[in-house]
């Protein structure tokens, strides 16, 4: 058996090329799903922003949930299940807990949408920043997030200062 090393060669050569490839489209599907999440969050809290600035500012307190309710079924009509009235609910509370600055801090530091909702239900807006910079620190996802949350990790509001 004579077998030409060329052969060999061009194989090893296409297998260098598909993975250099995958690693180019990879890396690309990478960044526009933080690009995109980065928008999910900021269109969030910019629609919850605008809702607490029509239905609260402009005392129409008494009847805004009937308006976000309205509202609701509009988008959801429009865009899909992800714009329910609960959905706009967290949306307004998100506006209410984080100001343009932090929500923007949270968007660069890649967190999810889920992590901002889980954040945002921390009263103490101490114990939140504690929150947001552990997550950074040690990459939490959701599920260690919520784990840490409810296991009420050592959190002393004198080890932020």
């Amino acid at each position: 058996m004579n077998i030409n090393p060329n052969i060999k060669r061009t194989n090893k050569d296409e297998s260098v090329l598909f993975a250099d490839v995958c690693g180019i489209i990879d890396n690309a599907r990478r960044r526009v799903a933080v690009h995109a999440n980065s928008e999910v969050c900021l269109v969030k809290w910019y629609v919850g922003k605008r809702i607490k600035e029509d239905v609260l500012y402009n005392q129409r307190a008494e009847y805004g949930k009937q308006i976000v309710k309205n509202l609701a079924q509009k988008l959801t009509k429009k865009y899909g299940n992800g714009w329910g009235y609960q959905s706009l609910k967290h949306c307004i509370h998100a506006a209410n807990t984080f100001t343009e600055d932090e929500i923007g801090y949270a968007v660069r530091i890649q967190f999810s949408w889920t992590h901002i909702r889980t954040i945002m239900f921390i009263d103490d807006p101490l114990a939140r920043q504690f929150y947001m910079e552990m997550c950074r620190i040690e990459h939490w996802d959701t599920r260690t997030l919520d784990a840490k949350i409810d296991s009420r990790i050592p959190y002393r509001a004198d080890s932020m200062q």
